[in-house]
């Protein structure tokens, strides 16, 4: 069966926290009991996508932590990538652009086949035209 493209599922998925005197940022993966019960993150803790897609600390918590990550539809606005346990954010962002690089690459081989196809099918039909036709 295969895996819902959810945060949940997602490698990006982390959780910040704020130093209260100097403002600073920290941001971490969630463990895996985590990642299975959003409820388990500490309270001062704030979910967020670590590519800046959402961030439950910059807008009002409208539904609950596991409907965040779980329930909403993010489908074409996200940056989905699956999980992998112990690989870095950094790792799977170059992972990820190298693996859409790469089905870019096999999209753009597939129309150079066919125009080779349909160049070597009028090559074809040419040398059979001019066998079938006459010289004058």
């Amino acid at each position: 069966m295969r895996m819902k493209n959810i945060c949940q599922h997602c490698h990006f998925l982390s959780k910040e926290t704020r130093e209260e005197n100097t403002g600073r940022a920290h941001s971490f993966s969630l463990s895996g009991e985590e990642r299975g019960d959003a409820d388990k993150v500490a309270t001062h803790w704030s979910l967020k996508c670590w590519m800046s897609v959402w961030d439950e600390g910059v807008a009002p918590h409208l539904v609950s932590r596991k409907d965040t990550i779980s329930q909403i539809n993010r489908r074409h606005t996200c940056f989905f990538w699956p999980h992998r346990p112990n690989m870095l954010f950094k790792a799977a962002e170059i992972l990820q652009k190298r693996d859409r690089e790469f089905e870019q690459m096999k999209r753009s081989n597939l129309y150079t086949r066919i125009a080779l196809w349909i160049a070597a099918i009028g090559l074809l039909f040419g040398a059979v035209a001019k066998f079938l036709v006459p010289p004058q």
